[in-house]
């Protein structure tokens, strides 16, 4: 059987995402040298771990590999990891966060070249009212990118909140870039917005579940607006990602 170059580093990059957080989690005095790093990414390491277990114990499933969401869910998981390794290199640098950030870009550089990946955008699938998902997917991207530029270029953000920042606004540059190309010619980028549309769904669930974490591992009080406001902006992501993986479902 022949090994796929992408196969490859699709799989180091999520062992690796697996095993540095399985390392930030039993290891965070050693990795974290600032109460302020810890805060903000020691909940996160736990929550990377339990998507990326599940995530890689997925992909060991034959009849997971065979679906035809395998290839859209892969590519929303690995700019998911690219999103995390960006922010932990950028606001604590090490081997680890480095050889991730490695990994993660050869494994979407390289699946994106993939044969497999280039027949999915040749499915010519226009679903209905692509325009309406299309615009919530620019609408979205550019409120993040608004919000985390601030963010970013401000004097008070601290480290890992700029490492965040920073994520945000090369991902969601890439949802914007999507969004409009859907919104031009959707036959031709729908993967490509779906495969956005994944990304930005795992990210909010990410913050939901970080919510949650939050006072049990820092002892902090329960953000109760936060956690609102984002479940309702969630919706923006959950509902049209729900109806479009029916759409592509029913392809023959």
């Amino acid at each position: 059987m022949r090994v796929q170059k992408h196969s490859v580093f699709s799989f180091l990059a999520l062992l690796w995402f697996v095993a540095s957080s399985l390392v930030d989690v039993l290891f965070p005095k050693e990795i974290y040298l600032s109460p302020e790093l810890y805060e903000t990414f020691y909940p996160n390491d736990v929550i990377n771990l339990f998507l990326g277990g599940v995530a890689l114990l997925l992909s060991t499933l034959k009849t997971v590999r065979k679906s035809r969401f395998f290839l859209p869910c892969r590519s929303g998981m690995l700019l998911f990891i690219l999103y995390n390794a960006i922010a932990s290199a950028y606001a604590n640098t090490n081997g680890m966060d480095i050889l991730l950030l490695l990994l993660a870009i050869a494994a979407v550089l390289t699946l994106v070249e993939a044969e497999e990946y280039q027949n999915l955008l040749t499915l010519g699938f226009s679903p209905g009212h692509a325009k309406r998902y299309a615009s919530l997917l620019i609408v979205m991207a550019g409120l993040f990118i608004l919000r985390s530029a601030l963010q970013l270029f401000g004097k008070e953000a601290s480290p890992g909140e700029k490492g965040v920042s920073l994520a945000d606004v090369l991902l969601c540059t890439l949802w914007l870039a999507n969004g409009i190309g859907f919104l031009r010619n959707a036959a031709k980028c729908f993967i490509a917005a779906f495969i956005c549309y994944i990304h930005g769904s795992l990210l909010l669930i990410s913050l939901l579940l970080l919510f949650i974490l939050q006072p049990l591992l820092l002892g902090t009080a329960f953000p109760y607006v936060d956690f609102v406001v984002i479940a309702m902006m969630s919706t923006a992501f959950f509902v049209p990602l729900a109806i479009l993986a029916k759409e592509m479902q029913q392809l023959p």
